[in-house]
């Protein structure tokens, strides 16, 4: 008569699911788990000037242009001290061809709004470099009434 071990049915019962577990991270990894499917991004960088001067603070934001067929992952780059980089940012790099881009420029860190510009671009589906100058007629003069 076989005797029943409580040690016994646990070292197989770990094993088996050890097992289970190897091969759940196994299909996870090769299975692309984690990946954006099909969304390649392609790095921009570049200056960013306004009246010819460097934008001291800001960001820019990519946006694939919908209305020209264009559709992907929108990517988004700080300014500092009038140069960008989408590489390493919260949404790293762009899906390249026809793009809405629109830059807010910053006096400083406290969030001073310089301008604010809307831009088309038809970005290369590869690495660039794209500079911005943002023309002085960019900014609206003040609303006239008292400041809020």
């Amino acid at each position: 008569m076989a005797t029943w071990s409580y040690h016994a049915w646990h070292t197989r019962r770990t094993r088996a699911t050890l097992r289970y577990l190897v091969a759940a991270l196994a299909l996870g990894v090769l299975g692309g788990c984690g990946r954006e499917s099909g969304q390649v991004r392609y790095r921009v960088s570049g200056r960013i000037t306004f009246a010819g001067e460097p934008v001291p603070y800001g960001e820019v934001l990519f946006t694939p242009d919908a209305s020209k067929g264009n559709s992907g992952p929108q990517g988004i780059a700080i300014i500092e001290n009038g140069r960008y980089d989408t590489a390493g940012s919260r949404a790293p790099g762009v899906a390249g061809g026809p793009t809405v881009v629109r830059v807010t420029a910053l006096r400083d860190p406290s969030g001073k709004l310089l301008c604010e510009y809307l831009l088309e671009l038809d970005l290369p589906r590869a690495d660039s470099v794209q500079d911005i100058d943002i023309p002085a007629s960019a900014v609206k003069p003040p609303a006239a009434g008292p400041e809020i």
